[in-house]
C-alpha cells in the first residue's frame, strides 16, 4: 500500500522541481527600464570623422559597426537571459560612455556569425575591433567587476 503513495509523491516532486526550474531559468519577457537605442547619455547625430563625437552604447548594426566617426568600437555579446550581461547593461547604460567611444550591444542568441568571426564563445564576452571589423582584443567578463572602467581596460 505505501509504493503507490511513494511513487505519486516522487512523481509530484518532480513535476514541481520542473516546474519551479522553468521560471528561473526562462528568459525574462519584461520590458528593459531603459531603451537601449536612445539611451539619454548618447548622441544619435552622426559627425564628422575631423570633430569629436559624443559616446554611446547602443544596439549593434553593422552600420554602427563602420561609423568611423568612433575611434574606438567594442562589441558587448549580450544575452538577456544572462544575470552577468544584465549587470554590464545596466552599468553601461547609466554610464557616460567617452568621447569617440561607442559599445555595440550584440545578441548573443543569433548573432552566430559575429561569434564565429571574433571566437566568442560565451556571452558576457567584449571584442574591440578596429574600424575595418578586425578584433583588436577580447575580453570574457563573466564574473568579473562590472564597470566602464573594467570594460574600457580590460579590451
Amino acid at each position: 500500500m505505501r509504493k503507490p503513495f511513494v511513487i505519486g509523491a516522487t512523481v509530484t516532486f518532480v513535476i514541481l522541481a520542473s516546474g519551479l526550474l522553468y521560471l528561473f531559468m526562462r528568459p525574462s519577457t519584461a520590458p528593459s527600464q531603459q531603451s537601449v537605442n536612445a539611451p539619454s547619455n548618447v548622441n544619435t547625430t552622426p559627425s564628422s570623422p575631423a570633430s569629436s563625437t559624443q559616446g554611446r552604447y547602443t544596439t549593434y548594426s553593422a552600420a554602427a559597426a563602420n561609423d568611423t566617426s568612433f575611434s574606438e568600437t567594442i562589441l558587448f555579446f549580450y544575452a538577456p537571459w544572462c544575470p552577468e550581461c544584465r549587470a554590464f547593461d545596466t552599468v553601461l547604460t547609466s554610464a557616460t560612455i567617452p568621447e569617440s567611444t561607442q559599445i555595440l550591444k550584440v545578441d548573443y542568441d543569433t548573432a552566430t556569425d559575429l561569434k564565429q568571426r571574433y571566437g566568442v564563445t560565451l556571452q558576457t564576452t567584449f571584442v574591440k575591433i578596429t574600424s575595418g571589423g578586425e578584433k583588436v582584443s577580447l575580453w570574457t567578463a563573466y564574473g568579473k567587476e562590472k564597470s566602464l572602467q573594467a570594460v574600457l581596460s580590460n579590451t
